[in-house]
């Protein structure tokens, strides 16, 4: 699975993605929310991974994530190093609901679906 990350979030969390996980790290400069959800997409990321829970309460941005087959996944914490550490402590439980689920929310002992009705 591929992800990419917004480069406020530590740069060597690319280089502790265990196998079968691809890290990639946003490097294009200051750009929208949408804009990171276009390049997620257009370089075949299953997700991609943002600072705070505030980006998932954008109605526009989870629609342009939908409609690219990109999945928000939100650690919720505005530290990037402990983002970090939570990105990576839940890894394989990311990838699962990757596969399910469009938006998630990762919490400091969970990561949860996050429902359209729930934003």
């Amino acid at each position: 699975m591929r992800l990419l990350y917004d480069a406020v979030l530590p740069r060597s969390l690319s280089n502790e993605a265990p196998a079968g996980v691809e890290l990639l790290r946003w490097d294009g400069g200051a750009v929208s929310d949408q804009e990171l959800v276009s390049a997620a997409a257009e370089r075949r990321c299953r997700g991609l991974i943002l600072l705070g829970g505030g980006s998932l309460e954008q109605p526009d941005l989870r629609k342009a994530a939908e409609e690219s087959g990109v999945a928000l996944i939100a650690a919720a914490t505005e530290s990037p190093f402990e983002a970090k550490q939570r990105v990576l402590k839940h890894l394989g439980k990311i990838r699962k609901a990757a596969a399910d689920h469009d938006c998630l929310l990762v919490l400091a002992v969970e990561v949860r679906p996050r429902s359209d009705s729930s934003v």
